[in-house]
């Protein structure tokens, strides 16, 4: 196995080196890294440079499947691996990659339990993935993809002709590419033993706008998309896996319209919000405890962003639908 690294840069001088680095000390004879640049008006380039790392500017459309497809349709090697510029490798990821990659068309590494800074918006993102991860997700493969650490054998990627173009930014183009590899009868395996730390820090604001530009692409995704897939991946899960949060999105707007009917005078409004309330919180319940455990009191106030995180999935589905049959497909 020898791997071309792929990763998409824009803007990330704050972030490169901390992401090059560990990436370097592993690599083997055969390996190469590739930085792909998508536009960036910093120094992220030089400093490439500075580290021996070769940069190539990006021939695709600007985002994340255009310049990756850009550095993916360079590859030479047996393997790609994406890797993100804010996506921190464990020690120890070479090997585990090449015990992974026997027999299978693409691996898939998890995030890290831990998230930089003090804020449970931070904490909040990256523990929703981990926890998807590795308590959501039954068995040893997953049905879409996360690119910040993924790798796919080389004459897969140009058999499906790499990412989505048309997908703009950094929401689902992966989920669609992920879709495709299944459905022409690839397999993904996960890797719970690579472990990768984001770096990037999140608002309150920013997770939310991050949360409705995601929820609203993968909405339109699966209306557009062929139906001859089969089920199509929720998050980075299929639809059972994601049982608890498809329901959260329902029971959650019970509990609120149960709260405006009491506000309303109608007494039964109360065990209406009751009832949406309840089958809320108890379908969350392992993901509390768990990033308590992990989080503590971070992970107490990442908590609080289960119910407005759920609220959002059915209007950011109905703007979707919306923008759908006015003739939008993405």
């Amino acid at each position: 196995m020898n791997i071309t690294i792929v990763v998409p840069v824009h803007n990330n001088s704050s972030t490169i080196k901390r992401v090059i680095e560990p990436l370097k000390k592993e690599l083997l004879p055969g390996d190469s890294i590739l930085a792909v640049d998508d536009r960036s008006v910093d120094n992220s380039c030089s400093l490439l440079s500075e580290m021996g790392i070769r940069v190539i500017p990006s021939s695709g459309k600007p985002g994340a499947a255009g310049t990756r497809n850009t550095g993916g349709s360079l590859a030479e090697t047996s393997w790609i691996l994406f890797v993100d510029a804010d996506a921190v490798v464990q020690s120890g990821w070479r090997q585990q990659l090449t015990e992974r990659s026997n027999g299978i068309q693409a691996v898939q590494a998890i995030y890290s339990r831990n998230a930089v800074g003090k804020s449970a918006a931070t904490f909040y993102k990256n523990y929703y993935y981990f926890h998807t991860f590795t308590r959501r997700i039954r068995g040893p493969f997953i049905k879409g993809c996360g690119t910040f650490f993924f790798a796919v054998r080389t004459d897969v990627f140009k058999k499906l002709q790499g990412f989505d173009e048309n997908i703009a930014g950094a929401t689902i183009e992966d989920a669609d590419f992920s879709e495709r590899l299944w459905a022409g009868g690839g397999r993904i395996v996960i890797a719970p033993e690579i472990e990768i730390f984001h770096l990037r820090e999140y608002t309150t604001r920013e997770l939310f706008r991050y949360e409705w530009n995601m929820m609203k692409a993968k909405a339109l995704y699966i209306l557009r998309r062929d139906r001859s897939r089969g089920a199509p991946s929720i998050s980075v899960a299929g639809f059972r896996e994601m049982i608890s949060v498809l329901s959260g999105a329902f029971f959650s707007w019970i509990f609120v319209i149960g709260l405006i009917l009491w506000g309303a005078g109608l007494n039964w409004g109360v065990f209406m919000a009751l009832t949406g309330l309840i089958i809320t919180a108890a379908g969350q319940l392992s993901f509390k405890y768990h990033a308590v455990q992990d989080g503590g009191f971070r992970g107490a106030r990442a908590c609080f962003f289960i119910l407005p995180d759920l609220l959002l999935i059915i209007p950011a589905t109905v703007a979707a639908v919306f923008v759908y049959l006015t003739g939008r497909r993405y």
